[in-house]
């Protein structure tokens, strides 16, 4: 049971009872309403065909979602050993490995450094496995450079906006850039609420609404509920 002096923090995202749990320990009162619904698109025999005829360009991946989408269809390929695949960060690079890729991670975890990682070992080609919303860093790179490249759309971001009182919170916390597009479509900060960003990428796009911004040590959840707390109650 939840005390009434704790400090409420509202989720822009879906949490786990083990996130419930927790918070409720180091005395956090929270809330999760998903601002986005993310779709995974299935890949066919269009794509099946585009990777094969394309085999020796390199892969890159800026999402979880994105390998999720790719993961049915592995199988049916062909790679060599040598293949190269990028991820933009620790988390895609981990579900990469779960289907047998291992993939070449920059040492900060956002596209720009993707970027300058790939200008020191441009390829002929490239194919980048992408949603249905993203930034133009990397397709820019790809313009700029007259490198060739396809793009695959592996999932569809939907944003969305639940009705809540935003202003009952002591703390907001954003897992991605297009949550926090989405949630500050409909909702302003009528106080300076500290905004808790999982990562690089969500507190840039954070510094584009509010000065009020703080980022989780490490890219989970329990991070960003220490993070909380520890801020809180500084």
């Amino acid at each position: 049971m939840y005390s009434t002096d704790s400090n409420r923090i509202l989720f822009t995202r879906n949490l786990s009872d083990g996130h419930y749990d927790f918070g409720n320990k180091i005395g956090l009162q929270l809330s999760d309403h998903a601002f986005i619904d993310i779709k995974i698109n299935t890949l066919g025999q269009r794509e099946i065909e585009l990777l094969e005829s394309e085999s020796k360009a390199e892969w890159i991946f800026t999402s979880r979602n994105a390998v999720k989408s790719l993961a049915p269809i592995l199988s049916k390929l062909v790679l060599d050993e040598n293949h190269k695949v990028y991820a933009v960060g620790k988390k895609t690079a981990e579900e990469l490995s779960k289907i047998g890729l291992q993939a070449i991670v920059p040492s900060t975890h956002n596209a720009r450094a993707l970027v300058e990682l790939l200008e020191k070992n441009k390829a002929e080609s490239y194919i980048y496995f992408s949603g249905n919303i993203r930034k133009n860093t990397i397709v820019n790179f790809f313009t700029e450079n007259d490198l060739t490249y396809e793009e695959i759309e592996c999932y569809k971001t939907s944003l969305i906006q639940p009705e809540i009182d935003v202003d009952n919170f002591d703390a907001i916390c954003f897992c991605s850039p297009s949550a926090i597009v989405s949630f500050f479509k409909k909702y302003k900060l009528k106080s300076p609420v500290p905004c808790i960003a999982i990562g690089n990428s969500s507190a840039v796009k954070l510094l584009d609404y509010t000065e009020h911004v703080v980022m989780s040590e490490k890219a989970n959840i329990y991070s960003m509920l220490e993070i909380c707390n520890e801020y809180l109650n500084s």
